[in-house]
């Protein structure tokens, strides 16, 4: 049975794929608290992504370096806020908010996580997925069931970049590389990324390279080794217009990062390659659109909470031994499936 509430504060600061797995909870909390209102206070840079999500009354930014007592939120009546972040940082925060009734803290299952990273030994249960989690901070939301995430993009994409991703006259498929991530452990070999992106080249295809402002050079050099019909958009496109060009995509192929997540949020099908990092942590696609992931079963994996930059075996194995023959073969399995339901293929 749905019960009233009032104001709803949820916090979530990074990164962006964890950002991004937010946006089921907020349909669960609209249908769960009748007539709730929903804040959404995240990191800065991420804001643009959720402008357009009808569950939301606002959204709201704050950067490290900012306190929250300089925020119109802290002085609000808040029935529930919802940390999800969970972390010394939003911590902060929440106290800094003067009038609140109730507050709920996202489990991060440390003791979990630890005893897989370090004894390989797994405690987790096949349904701790992050957005269940995220779902049962609430108690009343414990047994929610949850819809896949989905962000939209409604503007009319900008000429400029339009511009950039025309070739000709014919009317080519998109398809979105992300090969860059903070971490660098979770980089697929990039010239795997390249033959992958010759294959499409030769089939017609259009690819567009992804990333940021520190990645263009080497999205640049990609683009050159690839050929004619690769772009790099990588630092030179704001979150939202990625948004934008996902959501004309007809597949994607990433790492286990943020954009990889956020094509999925646009209702892109996509393969992911998994490496230094696993399901067992959370951080995994559900549901809809269909996904296919690549990897491989070594004892070494997982190896790291978030993929870390240096391989205990040095070598990368866990990425060097998904080859870009298996990934070809799994983006054209994702591009002729018609099936609305959710598909997942490991190999």
């Amino acid at each position: 049975m749905a019960i009233n509430a009032g104001k709803i504060l949820v916090i979530r600061f990074s990164s962006m794929g964890d950002v991004i797995l937010t946006a089921p909870l907020f349909s669960v909390l609209k249908n769960h608290f009748i007539g709730c209102s929903i804040t959404f206070l995240t990191d800065t840079k991420y804001v643009e992504l959720f402008s357009e999500d009808k569950h939301l009354s606002s959204v709201r930014g704050i950067s490290k370096d900012e306190e929250i007592s300089t925020f119109a939120v802290s002085q609000q009546n808040w029935d529930l806020v919802i940390d999800l972040q969970n972390n010394r940082r939003s911590c902060r925060v929440v106290n800094g908010l003067r009038f609140k009734k109730r507050t709920c803290r996202f489990d991060k299952l440390h003791l979990k996580r630890t005893m897989l990273l370090f004894t390989r030994i797994n405690l987790y249960k096949a349904d701790e997925h992050v957005i269940t989690r995220y779902i049962r901070s609430v108690k009343e939301l414990s047994a929610k069931p949850f819809s896949s995430p989905r962000l939209l993009f409604n503007k009319k994409i900008p000429q400029r970049i339009e511009q950039m991703l025309q070739y000709g006259k014919i009317k080519r498929p998109l398809i979105a590389f992300f090969p860059f991530s903070a971490w660098k452990n979770k980089e697929w070999i990039e010239n795997y990324y390249i033959t992958v992106g010759r294959y499409f080249m030769i089939k017609g295809w259009i690819t567009v390279i992804m990333g940021g402002p520190s990645d263009r050079e080497r999205a640049e050099n990609m683009c050159r080794l690839i050929g004619k019909r690769c772009f790099s958009l990588a630092g030179k496109i704001s979150l939202y217009e990625c948004g934008q060009v996902l959501s004309n995509c007809a597949l994607a192929l990433g790492n286990d990062t943020g954009l990889s997540h956020l094509a999925r949020a646009c209702g892109v099908k996509a393969g992911i390659v998994y490496g230094p990092t696993t399901y067992h942590l959370g951080f995994y696609p559900v549901k809809n659109p269909p996904f296919v992931v690549f990897e491989k079963k070594l004892f070494c994996r997982p190896c790291h909470a978030h993929g870390g930059n240096k391989c205990l075996r040095l070598n990368k194995q866990c990425m060097r031994d998904v080859k870009p023959d298996e990934v070809i073969r799994g983006l054209l399995y994702l591009f002729y499936l018609n099936d609305p339901v959710s598909s997942e293929t490991q190999t």
